[in-house]
């Protein structure tokens, strides 16, 4: 499923009015009959509830106000409600505003903050928001701000038009103050804002409509940004020939592992043994070898030069360039250390690693203050960063990482040359062909030590079967979440003590769900407010 910024859908919008030729009307009536229709089923008493359309002057306003009408139509009790006069609205919204006032609909202005409008708003046993619309970019104040505290304040449900008024369409964020809605019907495709926190957590239930845009229209404008949906991933991946052996499955070779952390690269290891990797290699300090034998059965181990600390020695290089020559995926980090000759080594490892790297962990504290050298190296490089990892690398706060995450994830792609995969509520995926992805699965159960790992492994067996690293990067955290939401369903668990190994026997069965074509898709679990 594609998803757009406010600029890409306002673009879209233009060139579907003014080169293909359809109407703007045409489309805010498609819209509004949409909606209605999702409206109607999210709430199923709707049509006897005392409806308030909350308009702004903008084409938001106008899909509300065809909304009222088409309401009113059904014998609803429907009065709306417009923050600014009708010299200020748009062209299209002033045909429909027209329109409510010829068929009688209740229309007050509460463009004044002590209109008498204010009162009988408050009677409203349901709210719909059609004040703002994706495209704003500053701080919501005024009127409008009176309006959305107001309708918040009423503990009645919202249902939005488009998006939440205050949200950022292309980023999520909330300018100053936004809705709280119940759900929401958006339009042609979803935006940017609706799947980005903060603004997932406004939206409510999300609905996408049909409104009639051309396929013409998306080809034109070249969309590479991503929502990670069933069907989307279902085309990644092709069943295997009968024929294949393990030879041909893929050779993943993962530097991991210290004292005290063991675990760690056990579990990348076992990620990439469920992720399908035909073969498994830990390469690890030698001393520990004793203990991962026992963590391990699949995973082979070979053993490296040590510090003194047990950790992987800078000595180790030269051995571990000639063992991975004919390995398809070099995946490194996991509890490899913060030892400064293990570091040293890292580092050397990404940048001349002659198969493809996944860099995860450890590996991601070596780059910080050396992210350059990601620019010299010898084969593709995947990051797999949490936002306190890419503030480091970027040197600066995780903060300001959560503010933009899409902005942040593809630059950094564009700018180094390298997959990033920005974990986190909401795990985005950016390559440096400028595509992005952002996923819709996982769950809070899944925020404990290990999933990281996990990831790992399963994003390198994913490359070591062929799969192209961005390709891989999507597929591997779709189906990490999705194994994370099928255990907490199936054993009716809350958002606590789901263990990272808990996913593992879960990955075989969601990857089967999506070999081939979309009709083969049976279940995932899609989050809740995902509503097809």
């Amino acid at each position: 499923m594609y998803l757009l910024t406010a600029q890409e859908m306002a673009k879209i919008d233009q060139f579907t009015i003014k080169t293909i030729g359809i109407p703007g009307i045409v489309l805010m009536e498609n819209a509004a009959r949409g909606a209605c229709q999702f409206f109607e089923e999210i709430l199923p008493n709707l049509l006897k509830r005392c409806i308030g359309v909350v308009a702004g002057p903008g084409n938001n306003g106008g899909d509300g106000f065809a909304i009222a009408r088409i309401l009113f139509g059904k014998k609803a009790d429907v009065k709306v409600f417009c923050v600014k006069t009708p010299q200020y609205f748009s062209e299209d919204a002033l045909i429909n505003y027209e329109i409510l006032t010829k068929l009688g609909v209740p229309i007050y202005f509460i463009d004044d903050p002590d209109a008498e409008g204010w009162d009988i708003l408050s009677h409203s046993t349901v709210i719909i928001d059609a004040l703002l619309g994706t495209g704003i970019t500053r701080e919501v104040t005024g009127i409008f701000k009176k309006a959305i505290d107001k309708i918040n304040s009423m503990g009645v449900p919202i249902l939005a038009v488009d998006i939440p008024s205050g949200i950022d369409g292309s980023t999520g964020q909330i300018m100053g103050t936004a809705v709280n809605a119940y759900a929401t019907a958006t339009f042609a495709f979803p935006k940017v804002g609706h799947v980005c926190w903060p603004g997932l957590r406004h939206t409510g239930k999300l609905k996408v409509i049909d409104i009639g845009i051309p396929d013409l229209a998306l080809e034109h404008h070249k969309i590479t940004r991503y929502l990670l949906t069933k069907e989307f991933m279902a085309n990644v991946i092709e069943p295997r020939t009968p024929i294949l052996h393990k030879g041909q499955a893929g050779h993943v070779a993962i530097l991991a592992g210290s004292p005290g952390k063991t675990g760690a690269a056990a579990m990348s290891a076992l990620g990439a043994v469920r992720g399908g990797a035909g073969l498994v290699t830990l390469m690890i300090p030698k001393s520990l070898n004793p203990i991962l034998e026992v963590k391990t059965t699949e995973p082979m181990t070979y053993l490296l030069p040590e510090t003194d600390e047990q950790t992987v020695s800078l000595d180790a290089l030269d051995q571990i360039i000639e063992f991975i020559s004919n390995k398809q995926c070099l995946a490194v980090g996991p509890g490899v250390s913060l030892h400064p000759e293990t570091q040293a080594l890292v580092r050397q490892l990404i940048v001349q690693s002659p198969c493809t790297v996944v860099a995860d962990a450890d590996a991601l504290t070596a780059l910080a203050g050396h992210t350059q050298i990601l620019k010299n190296a010898s084969s593709p490089i995947v990051i797999t960063p949490h936002p306190g990892e890419m503030a480091r690398l970027l040197e600066i706060s995780a903060t300001e990482v959560q503010s933009d995450r899409l902005g942040i994830a593809e630059t950094f792609a564009k700018d180094f040359g390298v997959v990033v995969v920005l974990k986190g509520h909401r795990t985005v995926i950016a390559d440096p062909l400028g595509r992005v992805a952002v996923n819709t699965t996982g769950n809070p159960a899944m925020a404990s030590g290990g999933m990281g790992d996990i990831l790992t492994g399963l994003i390198s067996a994913l490359i070591a079967q062929g799969l192209d690293p961005f390709e891989a990067a999507c597929v591997g955290v779709f189906v990490h979440g999705a194994a994370g939401d099928r255990v907490v369903e199936q054993q009716g668990w809350g958002t606590r003590g789901l263990a990272a190994t808990d996913l593992l026997d879960k990955i075989p069965a969601i990857l089967k769900e999506l070999e081939g074509n979309s009709s083969k898709v049976t279940h995932l679990c899609i989050p809740a407010h995902f509503v097809e």
